[in-house]
């Protein structure tokens, strides 16, 4: 059993600060969703219309707006930049992580809620939603809190937890809409059905609230019809709710199963502890434990459902982090020794992991720095699971279990990240160098429209209100030659075109990764005559 001394709390509390909010205003912003955040919330200051989220190539990243509002906030008070876009995002995980423990003690017990937040932060992906201002940091939070006061209310507390579960629904569904609903109706119609405190529930009274939590939803989409007559939540209900109950959307599909295989994954660092976990909440439904019941239900609402669904992405399900890193909290309380069979293939897993990395420096040439780094790291990985390994009869055993998978996520954020962030830059750098070399006032026309990143026109329209898209060479060519400042960013076709007919042509070219698909993103910047001379 883990203690749980103040300074630890502490101590630890002051790491996932470090981990949520280090680099976060130096990493360039992530294509597609952050970015087409960033640019709706930009939008909305600008023009005034906060209804309808609009960006250049962001059209399919449309949302309900809460998100927008909350980083067009965070503009407000610290400018408009990385770490404004991050910090509601950023917020959001910080508020998951005290819930858990706050609220989890009152339930599981200090120790048990205090391992649950040690095992949720050094997982794979929740810690990451920190990095990247997605939706789906808010919505987890908004998720937990209803699944808390639920469980509260299963155990006669408060009107209070009535009213907070309420907030944080219709707050969830200004944020992304549906996956609220779902999550709530499964894990509520389970524990109708299994929970000993069921009649508890009514105290939800949803025949009086749910109209009230469906109202702040209802005004903004009627609004947003007198804006455009419905237009804009066609659109919705189209993209978001009937394509994915056909079928998959941009490609993003995979077999029933996959959801679940995305779970696994990212709960590799506490692999050995996961079949323990699982069966305790699945088992705990059927013997109808009152705690275990919950946690059960609360995977299954967060999980299931999904893998029926054609589309397939792995925020879908991350709802179901939360109950499982509980289980696992549970079971690390429990001293329950895993098999050792487990225990080697999470430490093969991890080690694959890392000399993955380290065999991929060398596939796409990374820089010196970063392959030592990745050497470093990968030594440090094997001499941390020699030791660990060798604290398998011993009762700390799991604390440095925790510590290596603790070093293994401090690794990766504060050193691994930022390091790789600059490989997948080339918008930003294609934006400074505009507004290093190029007037004022010149017009900049993207040509180069290869995957649609939102980041290359939001890093440009930080410094020009003068953006436009064309891809009629002709046009082009004629813009070109005009006694008017241009700025083109062309792909590697449009220049050899522009080379041809203009053979002392001078360009610079930038490339990087893209973070979206495979293979670089190659930006040809050609600025005319004109626009060099004013700029001088």
């Amino acid at each position: 059993m883990i203690k749980v001394p103040k300074y630890y709390l502490y101590l630890f509390f002051c790491i996932l600060l470090v981990l949520v909010f280090s680099h976060n205003e130096q990493i360039s912003l992530w294509d597609q969703d952050e970015a087409a955040y960033a640019g709706f919330a930009k939008n909305m200051i600008e023009s005034n219309d906060w209804l309808i989220p609009k960006f250049m190539w962001s059209d399919i990243h449309r949302k309900p707006p809460l998100h927008f509002w909350s980083i067009a906030l965070s503009y407000k008070m610290f400018g408009i930049n990385e770490f404004s876009v991050r910090l509601p995002a950023a917020l959001s995980i910080v508020f998951t992580f005290l819930l858990v423990y706050f609220q989890g003690r009152k339930v599981f017990g200090n120790t048990v809620s205090f391992n649950s937040v040690i095992v949720l932060s050094t997982t794979l992906f929740v810690p990451i939603l920190a990095k990247v201002s997605v939706t789906d940091a808010t919505l987890l939070f908004f998720s937990t809190a209803c699944a808390f006061a639920i469980l509260q209310i299963l155990q006669n507390k408060g009107f209070i937890y009535v009213i907070t579960f309420w907030i944080s629904f219709a707050l969830a569904l200004l944020t992304k809409g549906p996956p609220i609903i779902i999550f709530c109706s499964v894990f509520v119609t389970i524990l109708l059905i299994f929970h000993p405190n069921r009649k508890t529930l009514r105290n939800l009274h949803p025949w009086f609230f749910l109209p009230l939590a469906l109202a702040p939803l209802i005004i903004w989409g009627y609004l947003t019809t007198q804006h455009d007559n419905g237009a804009f939540i066609d659109w919705m209900i189209d993209w978001y709710i009937l394509r994915r109950i056909n079928g998959s959307v941009l490609g993003q599909t995979g077999p029933p199963g996959m959801h679940l295989l995305f779970i696994i994954v990212f709960f590799v660092p506490y692999l050995m502890f996961l079949p323990k976990a699982l069966s305790t909440g699945i088992r705990g439904i059927w013997t109808k434990d009152p705690k275990n019941v919950v946690l059960g239900a609360w995977f299954i609402s967060g999980w299931l459902i999904y893998e029926f669904s054609p589309s397939k992405l792995p925020a879908y399900c991350v709802v179901a982090h939360i109950p499982l890193a509980i289980l696992i909290g549970k079971t690390l309380v429990s001293n329950v020794k895993p098999i050792k069979s487990l225990i080697i293939l999470q430490f093969l897993i991890m080690l694959t992991i890392t000399g993955g990395l380290l065999g991929l420096s060398y596939y796409i040439q990374l820089s010196i720095t970063l392959k030592l780094s990745l050497i470093l790291f990968n030594l440090l990985m094997i001499v941390g699971v020699i030791i660990v390994f060798k604290q398998l009869h011993s009762s700390k055993f799991i604390s440095s279990v925790i510590g290596l998978n603790l070093f293994f996520q401090l690794v990766i954020i504060l050193v691994l990240l930022p390091q790789v962030a600059s490989y997948k830059n080339s918008t930003k750098r294609v934006a400074y160098f505009i507004k290093k070399n190029a007037h004022q006032e010149s017009v900049i026309v993207l040509a180069n429209k290869t995957g649609q990143p939102p980041s290359l026109p939001f890093y440009i329209s930080l410094f020009s209100d003068h953006v436009i898209e064309e891809n009629n060479i002709e046009l082009m060519s004629t813009q070109f030659q005009s006694e008017n400042p241009y700025v083109f960013v062309l792909d590697k076709i449009q220049k050899e075109q522009f080379v041809r007919q203009f053979p002392k042509l001078e360009y610079q070219q930038i490339q990087s990764f893209f973070t979206d698909r495979t293979g670089k993103a190659s930006y040809y910047i050609v600025i005319n005559d004109v626009s060099k001379q004013n700029k001088n």
